[in-house]
């Protein structure tokens, strides 16, 4: 998977039901990537809904709640976040540990370096 902040939009927009499912029945890393400036993100997405509840916090606040992309978006406006791409980095399953699924996205950060070059603080 990998989509654009607008085709986000339009599919939690419209509830698509064919993504919804796919997205609610899997846990994972997620990678979103700012074509503007080369910043990444790396989170995980493990709650109720996954990857859908996550990923929809993303397509209606479009900071989804994380410290840096709230500045982005009280300096720039929510038309900023058109510059974002969504994609899926690992897939779980809904049995996984979440335990395991932090210890993965960390990994991740680690190789793509988002804590010192990214979006991510933690």
């Amino acid at each position: 998977v990998n989509i654009s902040f607008d085709t986000l939009q339009l599919i939690v927009d419209a509830q698509d039901s064919s993504w919804k499912t796919a997205l609610s029945s899997i846990k994972g890393i997620y990678l979103i990537a700012d074509r503007a400036t080369g910043k990444l993100y790396v989170g995980a997405a493990y709650g109720e809904d996954n990857f859908w509840q996550k990923w929809s916090m993303y397509a209606q606040a479009c900071h989804g709640n994380n410290k840096q992309l709230k500045e982005l978006y009280d300096k720039h406006g929510s038309d900023y976040f058109k510059n974002f791409n969504f994609s899926i980095l690992e897939i779980f399953k809904n049995t996984t540990d979440v335990e395991e699924i932090q210890k993965r996205e960390n990994y991740w950060k680690k190789v793509l370096l988002t804590r010192e070059f990214g979006y991510n603080d933690n």
